[in-house]
């Protein structure tokens, strides 16, 4: 650990699908309603609060919907989570595109570039290598705040590549806990959180 480090790497998991919630083969590529659900309230936990001005539209016999954040001149009080200076997400695959859609909403509201879909790094143990990597090398990310978006079951991989001493298992059911990995005196430290978004979250 040395002073490239980020000051503090957010962990989080993609929102519900639809199927079998501990694999991420199954129930298609997309988020359900209550994970978009989630996607939508999770600028709530990085962003500053203040008001916002959110224009939809709905359009076509699909109803489809789209939405666009815009920042007003107010201040409000603190998120509950240190606001990102960088987000990340798992690269699309044939089985899944739910990071990508999980952050969208965050990366929208804050203004930033989000690092996934088609672009991003896949859910690989070689994908995570090249993440942390990425993250811990050079100036770009030294001392700033990195939000990643992943699937459960390589998150501890990916902790533990942090540096993090023995990550627990990320629980097939589990959608909204936050993971914090700070470094304080160059060693990782691991602080587990829960998102307290939707009804029914721990």
């Amino acid at each position: 650990m040395g002073d490239s480090f980020p000051k503090q790497v957010i962990i989080i998991r993609h929102g519900e699908k639809l199927g079998d919630p501990a694999t991420d083969k199954g129930g298609g590529p997309e988020l359900s309603i209550r994970g978009s659900a989630r996607a939508a309230g999770l600028p709530a936990l990085f962003v500053p609060a203040g008001p916002t001005e959110l224009s939809c539209q709905l359009a076509g016999t699909s109803a489809s919907f789209s939405g666009q954040y815009k920042k007003v001149n107010l201040k409000g009080t603190r998120p509950r989570f240190t606001t990102p200076d960088f987000v990340f997400a798992t690269a699309a695959s044939a089985h899944s595109n739910r990071p990508i859609e999980t952050i969208t909403p965050t990366g929208i509201a804050l203004g930033l570039a989000i690092n996934g879909g088609s672009t991003g790094f896949p859910d690989t143990e070689a994908g995570i290598k090249q993440l942390v990597n990425l993250i811990t090398t050079g100036p770009t990310y030294a001392s700033k705040v990195v939000l990643i978006c992943w699937h459960h079951g390589h998150i501890p991989d990916l902790a533990a590549k942090l540096g993090a001493a023995n990550p627990p298992k990320w629980r097939g059911t589990d959608f909204d806990s936050v993971w914090v990995i700070t470094f304080p005196k160059g060693k990782a430290k691991l602080a587990k959180h829960k998102q307290k978004l939707l009804y029914g979250d721990k």
